[in-house]
């Protein structure tokens, strides 16, 4: 498995919908919340990169948005929320297969923090590509941001 731990900052700058988590269903909220995000997105046309971003949050609550190509226009549609955030210090790992291991490969990379004394900060997130129809050949991005190293 190959992994790459990243020392420089990355923003993200996303509008979509957050909701709670329960009972670690995270495959099925996310699910619902994307929905929501792309019907909002559509109906008031706005122009986007169509990457899907799954951002894990603390407390069980999850964020679900895309990147607009230019800012949304005023006012920005009433479901959709924006989030802004910065992973200083992260792991990066490219997933590629069925979505369906994504909770394996998930129990997997955490075990090789924790492996390597690494501790995990907040928030992570999935960066999903575009549709492919051959669920071998999906790529996920799995971002899991990382606490400084002490010094």
């Amino acid at each position: 498995m190959t992994v790459e731990i990243i020392e420089s900052p990355i923003q993200f700058h996303l509008y979509g919908v957050g909701g709670v988590v329960k009972g670690e269903r995270y495959g099925e909220v996310g699910l619902r919340l994307m929905n929501e995000m792309w019907g909002a997105v559509k109906g008031a046309g706005i122009p986007t990169t169509g990457i899907n971003h799954w951002v894990y949050l603390p407390d069980d609550r999850m964020f679900v948005g895309v990147e607009l190509r230019s800012p949304p226009p005023p006012p920005a549609p009433d479901l959709l929320e924006p989030l802004e955030f910065e992973l200083p210090r992260y792991l990066k790992h490219v997933h590629v297969g069925p979505y369906q291991e994504l909770q394996q490969k998930w129990k997997d990379l955490k075990a090789l923090l924790a492996a390597r004394g690494e501790v995990i900060g907040s928030p992570s997130l999935e960066v999903y590509g575009h549709h492919c129809d051959d669920p071998a050949k999906s790529e996920t991005t799995i971002l899991i941001g990382l606490r400084a190293k002490s010094a």
